[in-house]
């Protein structure tokens, strides 16, 4: 990367910090890159994964030059219309003599850590987006696009076999989006024909056929679990995926206390639990869930937070508790809108994650109501259902274990921990 564009992303970066007003940026934690990270999307309705970010920020070790798309982002982010209009308002005189790097950039990571990823919301790999072409409506007939999906197997690591065909519409770019994220896409050089991806965790993906950067069909991708599935990933090189022998299954589901150890190897690692069924039956309009939960272990958190993510055929509910002293940083998902504790009063699902609580949630015609330890706690108007419920995937910053999860709907009534591993 050169010095002339290192120098105007710096200046960039500190924009975003002066208007974030989070302090030095050395003492930005993974979380704060976390945090950033859905907030960029939240504004922009575009994403940068916290690998990109923290490379950006000059907390990692790579350096490569940083995709139009990211630059792009970032300026949008900042308050610009895209990196060209940054760039002229911005006009930075390339400096005397060698300038060494000091903020590394990378455009992706591994594909294994990408999946994981995916599913806290953040993206990874980066791509170079041609020009759009105008289609001519008469080459669109429905009956020439296809756009199916295969899954191979249940659970995970699960293969996805894509089968498409445009038709006669005319092409500069044939893309398949594997997931919500637009960065996170394959690159097709035929009109028709079939594509792999390989999804590393479970959990739901919105896939899109596009041509020419323009949409042609959206679907649904939901990856369910084989039983109750462990992970633990984060910002390490490598997921680890339990042994059943390492599970604890009987009054809870947890692991065993050995797996700390492994965890301890990677520094911002979490501990994945989730139990997502093969068929989701749960009418998400509807809705009653309970659960149970606590950590068991929290030696690597501070603010021990603990994610709750409410998985359905076409969208997730994502809430998140920690300790009373960290609510200000929580964040839920909830139709893809994002509600921060940093303007609104979360402090009831600040709790002693080291106790059991108690975690209800009710829908009734698109009124959402979550109650902690039998107190309605908060109250939001959805924009949608997000289809039938498969089951709910626990996040903990450490160990933990969860002793009931039951969800039901007018019809129909399922206890996810009488099911067997």
């Amino acid at each position: 990367m050169n010095s002339t564009l290192l120098a105007k992303l710096s200046a960039l970066t500190r924009q975003i910090e002066a208007n974030l007003e989070w302090g030095d940026r050395q003492s930005w934690t993974n979380k704060d890159f976390t945090t950033l990270s859905e907030s960029i999307f939240q504004k922009t309705g575009k994403q940068i994964s916290v690998t990109t970010l923290k490379r950006i920020w000059g907390r990692a070790q790579l350096v490569a030059t940083p995709s139009q798309a990211t630059l792009d982002i970032l300026a949008e982010y900042a308050g610009h219309k895209d990196w060209r209009s940054f760039d002229k308002a911005f006009k930075i005189p390339e400096p005397k003599g060698k300038l060494q790097p000091r903020y590394a950039l990378v455009g992706g990571v591994s594909f294994l850590a990408l999946a994981v990823l995916v599913m806290l919301g953040i993206s990874s790999f980066q791509s170079q987006e041609r020009a759009p072409v105008h289609l001519e409506g008469s080459m669109l007939e429905p009956e020439a696009i296809q756009f199916e999906h295969e899954k191979i197997a249940v659970g995970y690591p699960n293969t996805v076999y894509f089968r498409y065909n445009v038709g006669d519409t005319p092409y500069d770019s044939i893309q398949i989006q594997q997931s919500w994220d637009k960065n996170r896409r394959i690159t097709l050089d035929k009109p028709k024909g079939l594509a792999s991806s390989t999804y590393y965790a479970a959990g739901y993906y919105s896939t899109k056929l596009l041509v020419n950067n323009q949409v042609l069909v959206e679907k649904d991708l939901y990856i369910p679990t084989q039983g109750w599935q462990a992970m633990i990933g984060g910002n390490v090189p490598q997921l680890i995926y339990p042994q059943k022998e390492q599970y604890r299954h009987g009054e809870s589901i947890g692991l065993a206390p050995s797996i700390l150890s492994e965890m301890n190897q990677h520094p911002g690692s979490s501990l994945w639990l989730s139990n997502l069924l093969p068929t989701p039956s749960i009418n998400s309009a509807q809705l009653d869930l309970e659960t149970e939960f606590r950590m068991t272990a929290t030696e690597k958190s501070i603010c021990q937070n603990i994610w709750i993510v409410v998985t359905g055929s076409k969208d997730v509910f994502r809430f998140q508790l920690s300790i009373p002293g960290c609510v200000g940083d929580l964040m839920f998902f909830l139709n893809m809108e994002m509600v921060s504790g940093r303007n609104k009063d979360l402090s009831a699902f600040g709790i002693n994650s080291k106790e059991w609580t108690n975690f209800k949630l009710k829908v009734r015609d698109l009124q959402l109501i979550a109650s902690i330890n039998g107190e309605p706690v908060f109250a939001h108007e959805l924009s949608d259902d997000i289809g039938k419920i498969g089951g709910v995937q626990y996040i903990f910053e450490g160990l933990g274990e969860v002793r009931m999860l039951e969800m039901k709907d007018k019809t129909q009534s399922i206890n996810l921990l009488e099911l067997p591993l």
